[in-house]
């Protein structure tokens, strides 16, 4: 009687594993699978410019940028903190080694501090960058001198509740009758700078907007028009920006991005 009492218990057990383990698959099988774009490659009139590797969470580890000759201009590492934001990234450009160390407070980046080691010996070199925040949807940017104490340059950006920059104001203390300011106009897809921005944050040096320009404008601080830019869109099947036409007074160039796409 005990025996069978105990292959009765073995069997509802099993019984009960076999369930579970159905139950299982069905929840994963009912799982939507989510495909993601990610940015891949970027071409500037037709060479190669930028070329964007993943780690196996669909996260950016590795960017390769070009020149025209089509040879690596630098490689760039990236490392991520606990939090996914951008903690170090390690650009070799053969020559010299930049590295950027960011530090956030809270959720905001404040300080970007970099040292360059040079290959042929010469003394390590360090730059600083900061950030601040007045006030809501502004964000100031300030660049130091050599000296890692006088700021040589600021710029103040102020943003939408879109996530778009608003302006742009510039200020260079040794130079002031450099000063300018800048506005914006957009189109409604995304721009690939914010792709980046998106998926590791902390990477982009100034702010990004999260739309693509239709035209950025450049005033002196009097209003004079200084320049504009115009970028012409297009955009692929599924919405994403396939290319665009950057025309200056002085010229034109021609952005154009591959995508791939993975199930997450």
């Amino acid at each position: 009687m005990n025996k069978f009492k105990m292959n009765i218990q073995e069997i509802v057990l099993a019984f009960c594993l076999v369930v579970f383990a159905m139950s299982c698959d069905k929840n994963d099988y009912d799982k939507p699978a989510v495909e993601l774009e990610l940015l891949e490659k970027v071409y500037i009139d037709g060479k190669l410019y930028l070329d964007v590797f993943y780690d196996e969470n669909h996260k950016i580890n590795r960017m390769n940028y070009y020149k025209d000759n089509g040879e690596i201009k630098s490689q760039r590492q990236i490392q991520l903190d606990e939090q996914g934001r951008v903690k170090k990234v390690i650009s070799d450009f053969s020559n010299y080694v930049a590295t950027r160390t960011l530090t956030y407070k809270g959720e905001r980046k404040v300080l970007d501090e970099t040292s360059y080691e040079f290959v042929n010996g010469s003394p390590t070199t360090y730059g600083k960058r900061a950030w601040e925040y007045p006030k809501a949807n502004v964000i100031k940017d300030l660049l130091y001198a050599d000296d890692l104490i006088t700021v040589s340059y600021a710029s103040t950006f102020t943003f939408l509740e879109s996530g778009n920059l608003e302006k742009k104001e510039r200020e260079v203390f040794t130079h002031p009758d450099q000063n300018t300011y800048e506005q914006y106009q957009y189109d409604e897809g995304i721009s690939y700078e914010f792709m980046i921005e998106s998926n590791i944050p902390g990477y982009s040096q100034i702010p990004v907007a999260k739309n693509q320009l239709l035209n950025r404008k450049v005033f002196k601080p009097s209003g004079e028009f200084v320049a504009e830019v115009k970028f012409l869109n297009t955009y692929n099947e599924k919405g994403y920006l396939a290319a665009y036409g950057a025309q200056y007074t002085t010229g034109s160039e021609e952005y154009r991005f591959e995508y791939k796409t993975v199930i997450k």
